[in-house]
């Protein structure tokens, strides 16, 4: 893949965006534990190889048998979550402050508040999401050829596609705001022959690209043998699903349907 920068994506605000959100539910799982939690606090002595256990209740402290564990371990936890609860909070504080402080520095905004005269003169280290997906877009390349005769199947952008099911997914790419290029050769690290994917995709969070097979007659014997060796050709060159390559199925009985294709494009690209 053809890179148009010298930073990488920044992660680290979402990671750490979920770690705070992580830490809140923590803090409010432990406050709701400790609303449950009995009065008072465990004392635990040793005699010899054994322990006893007592009940501290302000000035009264009172022996807890050993048969009632039940007492023991909610005290214990009890104890466990005070002093979580102070860690959970100031690792909490430390996060949202960081972030706050980390949102105001902009990498982007030094490059975007450039007069056009000297932007076009500037190769900046990194580029809006927008200025990078019309860099991608722009990379020409040959798709493969439509035979005499094929069915003139058309996207809402107007692209030739081969299939209804194609038509669905370009569309629903186009409004979810993917970039993609249809049909675009791909030649193996190997070295081995140019394939033409139905769709590359590009993830602007990460910058990666995504390659999408529909597979679209798996109840043909014939097609769904060339489809498992295409699969396994994909895996051998480092192409999984999941994590660089999306497959999609149908069959006469179950058709490819819109909702489908949404649910993949949103938990690929949107998770």
């Amino acid at each position: 893949m053809q890179s148009f920068e010298r930073l990488s994506p920044d992660m680290l605000l979402p990671l750490l965006q979920t770690r705070a959100e992580e830490l809140l539910r923590a803090i409010e799982m432990t406050k709701k534990s400790l609303t449950r939690a009995p009065r008072g606090r465990l004392k635990l002595a040793r005699r010899g190889r054994d322990f006893y256990a007592c009940h501290v209740v302000e000035d009264k402290c009172e022996y807890i048998s050993k048969g009632n564990l039940a007492l023991m371990s909610k005290l214990a936890q009890k104890y466990y979550d005070e002093k979580e609860l102070g860690v959970l909070e100031c690792k909490l504080n430390l996060v949202d402050a960081f972030i706050e402080k980390y949102k105001a520095i902009d990498v982007l905004e030094v490059y975007e508040k450039l007069c056009e005269e000297r932007k076009s003169l500037v190769v900046p280290i990194q580029l809006s999401d927008e200025e990078y997906a019309r860099r991608w877009l722009a990379v020409s390349y040959k798709g493969k050829g439509f035979e005499a005769g094929a069915p003139d199947l058309r996207t809402a952008k107007g692209e030739r596609v081969r299939s209804k099911s194609e038509v669905i997914i370009a569309d629903t790419l186009g409004r979810l705001g993917i970039p993609y290029k249809y049909e675009c050769p791909l030649k193996f690290a190997d070295g081995g022959r140019t394939i033409y994917p139905d769709f590359t995709c590009l993830d602007l969070r990460t910058r990666k690209e995504f390659l999408w097979e529909h597979l679209g007659m798996m109840d043909n014997p014939e097609y769904a043998s060339l489809a498992v060796k295409k699969l396994s050709s994909y895996l051998q060159s480092g192409y999984v699903p999941g994590k660089n390559l999306i497959i999609s199925m149908e069959s006469s009985e179950k058709p490819l349907s819109q909702n489908d294709v949404k649910k993949i494009v949103k938990e690929i690209f949107f998770h």
